[in-house]
């Protein structure tokens, strides 16, 4: 868990939460047009990003395992890192150049590559001049007085609101969190709970309500004429029978001196 402030100069701030790229190159699963256009709007509203996960497709946590316990020689693990990292820069340079420098962190998925002390995602950071934020984190927005618990997330469902069950759970263990923010489903979907307290007079109740927030992706589950190698076969999505993925990723509105609850986070879907 990291604890990470960020100043952003106004109470009025816009963040674009976005995960679950899951880059494998320009002939890929990942949704191109759609992320630019996501970026290229959320750039014009002046937005901070915050990086959920699984920004390139490389190396699940079973695949991890089996790449260290085949014992490699040097020279195979220089010709795996330098690929990798090909990878990190083409996913930087493709579509995410236009944002350095306006990330509030970067958190760890769980599809990414691991090599002598770092890894992929931390790769990604430095190319984006952004925190590394590790598994999850407590993001404070200043002067904006407000706090994002921010996970890539774990756990799967099929329907469009599974993921906030495991929000739901998550949000009862802590306090003075506004929004709780999770990636790994790929599912696109937000509830609003009331927190009602009493008022300093006691004579009123005030809220200060949370908002769960399932961050969406761009990663295609079914594509045209797919296929691994020379055989046409569908990706995993596919072959799964998974249900269609929302190409697209939520934009949180937030007025921290806003007086009315309802408008002191909004969520774009």
């Amino acid at each position: 868990m990291q604890l990470h402030t960020v100043a952003t100069g106004k109470a009025q701030v816009v963040v674009a939460p976005i995960g679950d790229i899951q880059w494998t190159g320009t002939r890929g699963s990942t949704a191109i047009d759609s992320l630019r256009r996501h970026i290229a709007y959320a750039m014009k509203r002046h937005a901070w990003f915050v990086g959920l996960g699984d920004y390139i497709d490389f190396l699940s946590p079973s695949n991890r395992q089996r790449l260290v316990s085949a014992a490699l020689y040097d020279t195979a693990h220089t010709v795996i890192d330098d690929q990798a990292r090909a990878l990190v820069e083409e996913l930087y340079t493709t579509v995410l150049k236009p944002t350095r420098g306006r990330w509030l962190g970067l958190l760890e998925g769980h599809h990414f590559y691991e090599s002598q002390g770092e890894t992929s995602d931390m790769w990604l950071a430095e190319y984006l001049n952004a925190p590394f934020l590790g598994t999850s984190a407590l993001i404070r927005l200043e002067p904006a007085n407000v706090v994002l618990y921010c996970h890539h997330g774990t756990g799967s469902g099929v329907l469009p609101t599974s993921p906030l069950n495991k929000l739901y759970h998550t949000a009862q263990g802590w306090a003075g969190v506004d929004a709780y923010l999770m990636g790994h489903t790929t599912r696109l979907s937000a509830v609003r709970l009331s927190r009602p307290f009493p008022s300093a007079d006691h004579k009123d109740l005030e809220h200060r309500d949370v908002l769960l927030v399932n961050t969406g992706g761009f990663c295609k589950s079914s594509i045209v004429g797919h296929r691994q190698g020379a055989i046409v076969r569908g990706d995993y999505a596919e072959q799964k029978m998974l249900t269609p993925s929302p190409l697209a990723a939520p934009i949180l509105v937030i007025d921290g001196a806003a007086k009315d609850p309802a408008y002191r986070i909004r969520v774009e879907l």
